[in-house]
């Protein structure tokens, strides 16, 4: 049946995501609907096989895009459906026994104009003279990220420019080390952002935290007391080529921007959080190119994640919290991905996590849960939280920002009048966290 399927939507029409022009969404629907085990396996063959190639023009065109895949908590999906394929799609679910499907969104293109409208309505170009002059409720492009991570630290003698490795299209990827009195050689805080291009609020709210903890060390007991204890590493945009890319192209493209004409001539990039080197292609992960949650050509096959890696490995002996900033949900996740099964400090975890919980609530009052991956939304391999697991590093949190995993929040799409207060929220977590680990750890 699904090779019929397959048959019954590959002669269409192309559009080339290869090409300079801005890939267009205009008629795509996003829509939700309950899942049951049989529909839940025609989503994830769609996953790997829901595209349309042009070989004359080496390009594809993606026909089903999965926002939120269903849980053993949440059975609802959101799925964006080209138009030449929602029929098909519609049909299919009833097939399947779905009859709850829901209509979100009509056109998504629109969400995205009027989104696109909002930012350049707020977007004020100025030459950045000094770090304040940074807008931090605005959405930025990477060389201004880096502009403001440069001048910062030039600024202030206790922040330093870091380089963590290089993308494929050869972008420098920077970040910035906060670090105050103490020996050298203290425990560490590692926070990444940016691993998947269309999530914009991760590397924005990463900046916030950056300023905050850089403008008041000195200044705030709370913060210099941290900064003191433990180096800050924060890496804003790990994924510079995807990024750019879902500004100037493709707002909703996701992954790196690779290319391995071995595999496939038609499809790029890989998901970066599918190519750590811990239990690589295992559940969860796809081996078709095209698709978005596309695990790489084997561990490591993006330099944006070896870089990150090796910077990990050979200049921070002693790790101890790790936070990777994506979206949406507003969920702290905590490992394994890979399996149902909870690590044997999932408890002490869960506990540093309902700390961090509380603080986020009672800095802007907002809600987020916590769990596993693999419980709180789907099965994952080959993660960057798994991976630190392995290595032993004591907190690691895939935090899932705003909005809210609901069938009619913003999705990718956030405005940014959040950006500030997600990031307030972000940096209330990570202090709770760095405070439980000096006491539990004894540091």
């Amino acid at each position: 049946m699904w090779l019929i399927l397959l048959c019954l939507f590959l002669p269409i029409t192309f559009a080339n995501i290869l090409r300079p022009e801005r890939t267009s969404y205009s008629g795509y629907r996003l829509i939700s609907f309950t899942t049951n085990k049989r529909a839940a396996q025609w989503l994830h063959y769609l996953e790997e096989y829901g595209f349309n190639y042009a070989e004359n023009e080496e390009s594809a065109r993606i026909l089903v895009d999965i926002f939120s895949e269903p849980s053993r908590f949440k059975k609802e999906a959101v799925v964006l459906v080209a138009p030449e394929f929602y029929g098909t799609f519609s049909d299919y679910l009833r097939v399947y026994g779905v009859t709850d499907m829901k209509v979100i969104k009509e056109d998504v293109q629109r969400d995205l104009e009027m989104a696109a409208r909002y930012g350049a309505k707020r977007r004020v170009r100025r030459q950045l003279n000094k770090a304040r002059d940074f807008k931090l409720d605005e959405y930025h492009s990477y060389d201004e990220m880096i502009d403001y991570m440069r001048k910062l630290s030039e600024e202030n003698e206790h922040v330093e420019l870091i380089n963590v490795g290089i993308s494929s299209e050869e972008k420098t990827l920077y970040g910035i080390k906060i670090f105050g009195d103490g020996k050298a050689g203290k425990p560490s805080v590692f926070v990444d952002a940016g691993v998947h291009a269309r999530e914009w609020i991760a590397p924005a709210a990463a900046l916030v935290v950056i300023d905050r903890l850089a403008a008041q060390y000195g200044n705030n007991d709370t913060i210099s007391r941290v900064i003191d204890k433990f180096d800050w590493y924060i890496v804003p945009q790990t994924n510079p080529d995807g990024y750019e890319y879902s500004r100037t192209t493709d707002r909703l493209w996701r992954k790196t921007r690779s290319r391995n004409m071995t595999v496939n001539k038609w499809c790029v990039g890989a998901d970066a959080n599918r190519n750590w080197g811990y239990r690589w292609g295992g559940a969860g992960a796809n081996r078709s190119p095209c698709s978005t949650v596309y695990a790489g050509s084997h561990p490591f096959s993006e330099p944006e994640i070896r870089g990150l890696k090796e910077y990990i490995t050979w200049n921070i002996p002693q790790l101890t919290i790790y936070a990777s900033l994506h979206s949406y949900g507003q969920v702290l996740l905590s490992p394994w991905g890979y399996t149902d099964e909870k690590p044997d400090n999932y408890q002490d975890q869960k506990t540093a996590a309902t700390l961090a919980i509380n603080a986020i609530k009672n800095t802007t009052g907002s809600y987020y849960t916590h769990g596993t991956i693999s419980e709180l939304m789907y099965p994952a391999s080959g993660t960057s939280i798994d991976f630190m697991q392995n290595r032993g590093v004591p907190y690691i949190y895939g935090v899932e920002l705003r909005p809210t995993d609901s069938a009619n929040s913003f999705a990718f799409s956030l405005p940014p009048t959040f950006i500030e207060s997600t990031g307030e929220e972000m940096l209330a977590a990570l202090l709770a966290l760095a405070d439980y680990a000096t006491v539990q750890k004894r540091l």
